[in-house]
């Protein structure tokens, strides 16, 4: 049923409907893909898996974990942030404001690792994109946003319980020297609006390791980010100037003073926090409406960045990863969704 309703909505947008662009489908279309829902009485959130005909098909995002619909008393907090998507993970064509190509059809507290061995490969040859696997290096420089042929994904896992998604992912890839065994579990706790995602990473190869994982949140709370606040335990640091108009930088919190018009960006890397997994703990919250969202993180941060348009905030931390061969990395990320009245430091 899942598959005849994906070949019905592409036929219907390859032949041309009114506002479509050919090659795209409409964002309401995710929902025909192979998804789980996991949850409690009070937060639940869709999961897709990464099974063959599965949604995040790019050479940007991991594979494993894409989240929609994180909803708690009725606001969804993760929900489409473009119109259209391009399904196909080859097409690197032009498309309109609104249509997102393969690389970032996603949402949530989906992740992206950086490239391995991206510069020593040479043209044609195999890197390796954690999350993902090992990739054909086919461009000058490394782009997020280009397709790339996958060559070797390895062996994946996925089950889920009425609560939780569980990930593996074994790779051993003999030509280039890389190899890792990837676990990770996205988790809704019991009796609280709470949503863990834990990883496991483990150095299976014959190489060094060295790469940085972000999360990018994408929030969509308030439409235009308007009456948005975040508050840190640090003092934030701009690195690049944001609009004054739209964005205040004021001790530990950022304020949203007015709406992101449709094709403005406010972007810049971000700064202030020190060297403690404390600092990793972050409250967003719409003062209009009272809902919010706390994430934190057991690691400390290398960096942070914070990109938001007309339909999301997404704060970036980002976690460093240097592993020799045997060593593992562990890391896990607490969401605690909150609303009118319900804030909580806990």
């Amino acid at each position: 049923m899942r598959r005849a309703a994906i070949a019905v909505a592409w036929m219907v947008t390859v032949c041309g409907s009114a506002g479509a662009q050919p090659g795209t489908l409409p964002a309401t279309a995710l929902e025909d893909f192979p998804k789980v829902q996991i949850g409690n009485r009070l937060l639940t959130a869709q999961v897709y898996p990464p099974v063959k005909n599965r949604l995040n098909k790019g050479a940007r995002f991991d594979h494993a974990g894409v989240v929609f619909h994180a909803t708690y008393q009725g606001q969804d907090f993760t929900n489409y942030w473009f119109d259209r998507f391009v399904f196909d993970p080859n097409d690197d064509g032009k498309y309109p404001p609104g249509v997102q190509h393969s690389c970032c059809t996603a949402s949530g507290p989906v992740e992206e690792f950086a490239p391995v061995g991206f510069d020593e490969a040479g043209m044609g040859g195999r890197y390796l994109k954690p999350g993902i696997g090992i990739l054909k290096r086919t461009s000058d420089k490394y782009s997020q946003f280009v397709s790339a042929p996958l060559l070797n994904e390895g062996k994946r896992t996925f089950r889920s319980t009425r609560n939780s998604a569980h990930f593996t992912q074994d790779l051993n890839d003999a030509e280039s020297g890389y190899g890792y065994s990837y676990v990770k579990t996205v988790r809704i706790m019991p009796g609280k609006p709470q949503m863990t995602i834990a990883h496991t990473f483990k150095n299976t190869g014959k190489k060094d390791i060295g790469t940085k994982v972000y999360a990018h949140n994408f929030l969509t709370i308030s439409p235009g980010s308007e009456h948005l606040t975040i508050t840190a335990p640090f003092e934030w640091r701009v690195v690049e100037p944001l609009q004054p108009e739209l964005v205040k930088v004021d001790g530990k919190t950022i304020r949203y003073l007015a709406p992101i018009p449709k094709g403005v960006t406010t972007q810049s890397q971000m700064t202030g926090f020190g060297d403690k997994a404390s600092d990793y703990d972050f409250t967003i919250t719409n003062t209009k409406t009272g809902f919010g969202q706390r994430i934190r993180g057991d690691q400390p941060m290398a960096e942070i960045n914070m990109w938001s348009i007309h339909t999301n905030l997404s704060l970036e931390p980002f976690i460093a990863i240097s592993l020799k061969p045997g060593e593992t990395k562990r890391w896990t990320y607490t969401y605690d969704f909150f609303g009118p009245g319900k804030e909580t430091r806990q």
